[in-house]
């Protein structure tokens, strides 16, 4: 390979590892690795990057398994769209919520999860850290500009089950980006 293929291929490779997202976790004393990345698209755009996150023991596992698993587990939103608003945002999980609900998942918390995102403003570039660690619950974390705040806790095992089948579960959000999800 010549110099200016090296330098190309380095390029490259820098390129892409500061595409993908940083995971790097540890909940409830335990590593979380990531299951896989997925994307969220619609009408051919890409809305955001999702990533999930679960302990070493569910790397690979199935579906039911991640989401009826009682351990730290982590979901990333990183919205790449100037087109996702927080009104769009939450419509959004409103209605996967809803699909969630009719594949047999307690959505009973639904109001306390969409609540937290009441003060917020959604932008190109924000994050959603969503944590879910055993006997907690799922802690909403929020960053925009480079600043990270805590947006509240939904203590409940069923929301955290209801909130990862919107992604993988029987109707996700988008079956493409569940087989990421999942590393298939």
């Amino acid at each position: 390979m010549n110099k200016k293929n090296m330098v190309r291929t380095a390029v490259a490779a820098v390129v892409l590892a500061a595409s993908l997202p940083v995971f790097a976790y540890t909940l409830g004393g335990k590593e979380i690795i990531n299951n896989g990345t997925g994307t969220r698209t619609k009408f051919g755009m890409t809305l955001y990057k999702a990533t999930l996150g679960v302990v070493k023991e569910l790397k690979g596992a199935s579906e039911t398994q991640v989401i009826d698993a009682d351990q730290p587990q982590v979901i990333t939103l990183n919205i790449v769209s100037s087109m996702i608003t927080k009104d769009k945002f939450v419509s959004a999980v409103n209605d996967a919520l809803d699909n969630a609900a009719k594949a047999g998942y307690s959505i009973a918390d639904k109001p306390a999860y969409v609540a937290l995102f009441s003060n917020i403003k959604i932008v190109k570039g924000d994050s959603f850290a969503h944590q879910y660690e055993p006997g907690k619950g799922m802690t909403v974390v929020y960053t925009t500009g480079g600043k990270t705040t805590v947006l509240g806790t939904v203590k409940n095992l069923q929301f955290k089950r209801a909130f990862t089948a919107m992604f993988i579960g029987p109707k996700p959000i988008q079956d493409s980006m569940k087989k990421e999800l999942l590393g298939k």
